[in-house]
């Protein structure tokens, strides 16, 4: 049976926390692997999420972390404080704006010495928008492997093949940790389109004329779910085993793309009783 993890990040309006614990609560009960919270610019803010998403029916919780959010000597208090706030495991970024000085491995070096169960990295199925080659990707991919990388997940990709080349081509060069694939269910084209654009991921034209037509037409909703669906499908017909979803604080699509993958949902007592 494939399974399924689920991305959250920090809320900043009230309004915006109550919709995110409306959100995990009902992906809780697709039973996911873990959680995980992304990086805010106050990491305070991530540790506020993780302990409001532990009081849901999420078991595992990540914290994300980045250079850019960190200074080495103040690392070990922060993953200390992580783990009082219920963080069983860390997934290491470099960020935006990285300082000198600090990169991901220092990130896994004090994970492993505060006995982090998972540590988990970022990786590029297109090549991350930095890197000189896709040799010297894959080498730094490595590199946090050998590090001790326990897993690595990908930025977010429209077409399976990109994936899966990806996949093999890593395997070949030694790389044995599991390789998540990152869904991002499209919940806005517009805001999609635009992320996409900033972090290199293609999307091939008619691709983007599907979405954009389907929101013209009032679509959107059923679009996203039958894009996302088949995307997850190829990738499980090759051998997947573990999807990644980049919720956006959101449940109704990815509730309906776990369903259409045969993911039963468990209903929570506290709305029966």
């Amino acid at each position: 049976m494939t399974q399924i993890s689920f991305e959250f990040f920090s809320p900043k309006t009230i309004t915006a926390a109550f919709s995110l614990s409306q959100a995990a609560e009902t992906l809780a009960g697709f039973a996911p692997q873990f959680s995980s919270v992304t990086c805010s610019t106050c990491p305070a803010k991530t540790l506020d999420t993780i302990r409001a998403l532990r009081r849901t029916r999420l078991d595992r919780v990540h914290a994300h972390v980045t250079c850019a959010t960190q200074k080495l000597a103040d690392f070990p208090t922060y993953l200390k404080a992580a783990q009082a706030a219920g963080a069983e495991g860390l997934i290491a970024l470099r960020g935006d704006a990285a300082p000198e000085g600090l990169d991901v491995l220092d990130l896994i070096a004090g994970a492993k010495h505060n006995s982090m169960q998972d540590i988990f990295v970022a990786a590029y199925p297109e090549v991350h928008p930095l890197a000189q080659s896709t040799q010297s990707d894959l080498d730094w991919l490595k590199r946090k492997q050998d590090a001790g990388a326990t897993a690595a997940i990908t930025q977010f990709f429209f077409h399976a093949d990109f994936f899966l080349r990806f996949r093999d081509r890593a395997a070949g060069e030694g790389i044995k940790l599991p390789i998540i694939p990152g869904i991002l269910p499209v919940q806005n084209w517009t805001a999609t389109h635009a992320m996409a654009r900033s972090c290199g991921t293609s999307i091939a034209p008619d691709l983007a004329e599907g979405f954009a037509r389907a929101e013209r037409e009032g679509r959107a909703e059923m679009m996203a779910i039958a894009q996302a669906s088949e995307l997850c499908d190829g990738l499980i017909q090759n051998g997947v085993e573990h999807l990644h979803f980049y919720t956006m604080n959101r449940a109704e699509v990815v509730s309906a793309i776990c369903t259409a993958l045969g993911k039963a949902p468990k209903q929570s007592l506290r709305r029966v009783a």
